[in-house]
């Protein structure tokens, strides 16, 4: 398992976007799901029956599994198989029209989730603005959906529950008149659990480690990414925010060898110039060696009109093609450089 560069958790027949511009980036870090379904669906406190039930127990946990990198339990039909598999999200496809999706935001208010899906105008022009009812997952509130997805001939299958701490959202797709998938879809959604209270690894998936205390910085929840996130207490919620907090990432890529992985660097580097917000100076490059593997290390200072001054810690570390960056930004007058070489130091892979 795990995430790279050619991981694309959005490109499936649920959810698109495109990343054009920094701050629509930032924004697609921290709300991933409902602004792409709410220019599709609409609907309108439509109540009507379905064959999902009203109340669904917690015990599924028993008996389901657990979806690594998310606190979700659920058991997935065999012929479905897996397409995408990142932190806080999991995509399986039965085929090019059905498929099942699982988000879960960690970071996020179910009942902003709510009002947000119920207010949206629709975007369909059949008039059919589809079924909702009110359901509860163990002591969570949440609302089922069906009704059409994009094509006249998609149909949608929708599960949003949680609390003002989460939302976790399960998506189904399938052909408007296969009356088997879209029941097969629906026992897959009763199988449900979750638990909110594991505490398990964001990096669960990936074949790294490193020793999170050297900095205590916490791991800020994103979905469905290539890259890890901790800022000094565990959020960034605006473009504001990331500019002026110290924080880093891990992300992982695919690259033959640590030269070609080089250029990651020098490519992100151009990036922090290309909107004219801030200017690098003071760049310094070498060849290291971390435990073992090959790296190349860079420290920069950057200052800007709209971004705090800062000094930049960026490590690329490569293993049998599989590349790690650690990219640090201190925006604390150089208060966790040393700690942040420390910390790359202290990678491991398994």
């Amino acid at each position: 398992g795990g995430r790279n560069s050619n991981a694309t958790p959005a490109q499936s027949p649920v959810v698109a976007c495109n990343q054009n511009s920094e701050t629509h980036i930032f924004n697609m870090k921290l709300s991933f799901i409902l602004i792409f379904f709410l220019s599709f669906l609409d609907l309108r406190h439509s109540f009507g029956q379905s064959q999902f039930p009203d109340t669904i127990s917690l015990k599924n946990m028993e008996t389901s599994v657990r979806l690594k990198g998310t606190r979700v339990f659920l058991t997935i039909p065999s012929n479905y198989k897996l397409r995408e598999k990142a932190t806080s999200y999991q995509a399986f496809e039965k085929n090019s029209v059905t498929g099942i999706q699982i988000i879960e935001n960690v970071n996020d208010n179910f009942y902003r989730f709510k009002n947000e899906f119920l207010k949206k105008p629709s975007g369909l022009k059949n008039r059919d603005n589809g079924n909702s009812k009110a359901v509860k997952i163990g002591n969570f509130n949440g609302f089922f959906y069906t009704g059409p997805f994009k094509k006249p001939n998609e149909k949608s299958m929708i599960l949003i529950f949680g609390d003002s701490s989460f939302a976790v959202t399960l998506i189904g797709v399938f052909p408007t008149t296969d009356k088997n998938t879209e029941a097969e879809i629906i026992n897959t959604f009763k199988t449900i659990s979750y638990d909110k209270f594991i505490n398990f690894d964001p990096l669960e998936l990936e074949n790294f480690k490193f020793d999170i205390s050297i900095t205590g910085f916490k791991y800020v929840p994103l979905i469905g990414m290539n890259s890890f996130t901790y800022s000094t207490d565990g959020k960034l919620k605006s473009i504001e925010d990331e500019r002026h907090k110290s924080s880093f990432e891990f992300e992982t890529y695919e690259y033959p060898n640590i030269e070609r992985a080089k250029k990651i660097i020098n490519n992100k580097i151009q990036e922090r110039t290309e909107f004219g917000i801030s200017k690098v100076s003071n760049v310094q490059k070498r060849s290291i060696n971390i435990n073992g593997y090959p790296a190349f290390e860079t420290t920069m200072d950057e200052k800007g009109e709209y971004v705090a001054d800062s000094k930049f810690y960026i490590v690329i570390i490569e293993k049998e093609k599989t590349a790690v960056l650690f990219w640090g930004v201190d925006r604390d007058n150089g208060k966790w450089i040393e700690k942040y070489k420390s910390t790359v130091q202290s990678i491991k892979f398994e």
